[in-house]
């Protein structure tokens, strides 16, 4: 093989490996194994396999929301593409960008439309499943042409990295071993998000002017902040201007909730007491990565009027009613940094609070007696500390979290527009894995009910298996309780297995005595074994993986999840009162 050339299985994974990613997640199929074999010649990366390709999928996007930058997600052609394509579209939904490598059959194959095993019928197009992850996806490739494989590969890569969504390579079975030009891997990937320069200098000049005028600005941080990179920007804003700063239940813990200028989560009205008028009633917000979902605004009680909004999305920016189409926050909020930073004086900063620190209620200081919900999730919040990694699994955990007050640093990973029950098992093996890759100081806590626990607790295995020490807190409440709020409290639908011994879970999949891996596992029905618990400094320290099964009602809901209920019924009422046919 001559210097200048180098197999495309080779020229892929080190191209992945360029943008920052060390490990590959997923599992083996007979149609990717030789691509997976050229993974071993490539250092920098390590694969690591899931238990299926769903959890493999989830493990990516919360490894991604962790690092900063796509995952790698590898599975096999139809049987396991179409497993993990749950997990993509969570992905795709909420911006956890990841390079989706699908193995194929190989090209004469395809093109005699054998019917072959993961087909559907005789005749069958072998491409068929490429059309189903269309709405999933930026973009995509197939591997097909060896003269443009290596300028495909670059072209898909780089998208993920702009978009921070899913884009997938399709790879027949027969090209692993193609030979591309080497000598491209020499150019590093352009992956800048960059603006029409004309079009960000005007949005960039208007927000300033806004900024200079506002006699009540705020700033209102949400999650596509964080997942397109500006989580850093968004503090140093909030350090600069001194304005009152606020996240929302997917961003929460974007802002140091220690600061003195954090006012708490905002969520529309379903807000704690002066948040939601502290927003509403500011003359100029600055809102940064907005996802509008109904679950982030509080069942879509936002009420910020254009006038007062300085909106700085990924797809347009619109200063005070005026709208910027194609042009991307990163590099304006960049500038606004900058200019801010170079004279703070000319705008006034930082700004002196002219409100009075808005301060959360306690909602239950009780000592003793049953756990329940409003108890929880503020001392679980006390539990926390700097620099922990915290997922909040989709149900009360999402609705419970937003009440507790993060210490410094806190990075919360929680799914409550896409809301897939189980997703956090899958995605706290990522955010394990992400957390050793960067050496983050700080431990990793698993919140998850029961119920969806059932869904992918395989991959607590996993964690034991690749050695990695979360604390798991188990919400117990006997089944889908947020479904029980929403709809039939004591219909059967909602009811789950409780025949599992959440005792001996750690044991079953390996951390126990004959394997040389420690574990501990516990069970609170009262407060008062739960601060036990948590006071505990060997549960607490995150030397060895530990386990908690809190115990709560099942008809026990969090404040929020009533609240937003409220909302909603409120809202489908009215609408269906309008479509009703008059006689």
């Amino acid at each position: 093989m001559s210097a200048s050339k180098i197999s495309m299985g080779q020229y892929l994974w080190k191209r992945l490996a360029s943008i920052g990613i060390e490990h590959v997640f997923g599992v083996p199929g007979d149609f990717n194994l030789a691509l997976l074999d050229e993974i071993y010649k490539v250092p920098q990366l390590t694969w690591l396999g899931t238990c299926n390709e769903l959890n493999g999928a989830y493990a990516a996007d919360g490894y991604a929301r962790i690092k900063g930058h796509p995952a790698a997600l590898l599975t096999t052609y139809g049987v396991g593409e179409l497993s993990a394509m749950n997990g993509v579209g969570g992905a795709y939904a909420e911006h956890a960008g990841m390079v989706h490598l699908v193995g194929m059959t190989a090209r004469p194959i395809q093109k005699m439309r054998a019917l072959i095993h993961h087909t559907l019928e005789p005749g069958s197009d072998h491409g068929i499943y490429v059309g189903m992850s269309e709405p999933i996806r930026n973009t995509h490739t197939v591997l097909w042409d060896d003269a443009i494989m290596a300028e495909e590969i670059d072209r898909v890569i780089v998208a993920g990295v702009k978009t921070r969504l899913p884009v997938f390579i399709y790879i027949p079975v027969d090209v692993a071993g193609v030979q591309l030009d080497a000598t491209r891997l020499e150019t590093p990937l352009n992956t800048a998000v960059k603006n029409d320069s004309t079009v960000e200098e005007e949005v960039v000049k208007a927000s300033l002017e806004a900024i200079q005028s506002a006699k009540n600005p705020i700033v209102l941080a949400d999650v596509l902040t964080i997942r397109h990179g500006g989580r850093d920007l968004a503090r140093e804003l909030v350090d600069l201007t001194n304005y009152q700063s606020f996240s929302t239940p997917l961003s929460k813990g974007i802002i140091d909730e220690g600061h003195p200028s954090y006012g708490g989560v905002f969520n529309g009205t379903v807000s704690f007491p002066g948040v939601a008028d502290a927003v509403h009633g500011s003359d100029l917000v600055l809102n940064l990565g907005p996802l509008l979902s109904d679950s982030n605004t509080g069942g879509f009680t936002r009420d910020i009027k254009d006038e007062n909004l300085v909106f700085l999305g990924h797809e347009f920016c619109q200063v005070k009613g005026k709208k910027f189409e194609n042009t991307h926050f990163l590099p304006v909020l960049r500038r606004l940094v900058e200019e801010l930073r170079k004279d703070p004086k000319a705008y006034g900063l930082p700004r002196t609070q002219a409100q009075q620190k808005i301060e959360p209620p306690i909602l239950n200081n009780s000592k003793s007696g049953q756990i329940v919900q409003s108890y929880t999730w503020q001392r679980l919040g006390k539990f926390l500390k700097p620099n922990d990694i915290v997922l909040a699994e989709s149900g009360t955990a999402q609705f419970g979290m937003p009440d507790a007050l993060f210490p410094e640093n806190v990075r919360y990973i929680t799914q409550i527009f896409w809301s897939s029950i189980g997703y956090t098992v899958g995605a706290t093996l990522g955010a394990l894995v992400a957390q050793k890759e960067l050496k983050l100081p700080g431990r990793v806590v698993l919140i998850v009910g029961e119920g969806s626990l059932q869904m992918t607790v395989q991959e607590i295995g996993s964690y034991i298996r690749f050695g990695f020490h979360p604390i798991i807190f188990v919400i117990n409440n006997n089944g889908y309780s947020i479904e029980r709020a929403i709809n039939g409290p004591k219909q059967q639908y909602n009811e789950v297995s409780m025949l599992w011994d959440h005792q001996k879970m750690l044991e079953f999949f390996g951390a126990r005595k004959e394997t040389g891996i420690e574990s501990k596992s516990y069970k609170v029905e009262k407060i008062e074994e739960m601060e036990k618990v948590l006071e505990d400094r060997e549960f607490a320290d995150g030397t060895n993986i530990r386990l908690c099964e809190i115990v709560m009602d099942q008809f026990d809901y969090p404040w929020r999840l009533d609240g937003q209920l409220v909302v909603a019924r409120a809202k489908a009422k009215a609408l269906a009162a309008s479509f009703e046919v008059k006689p």
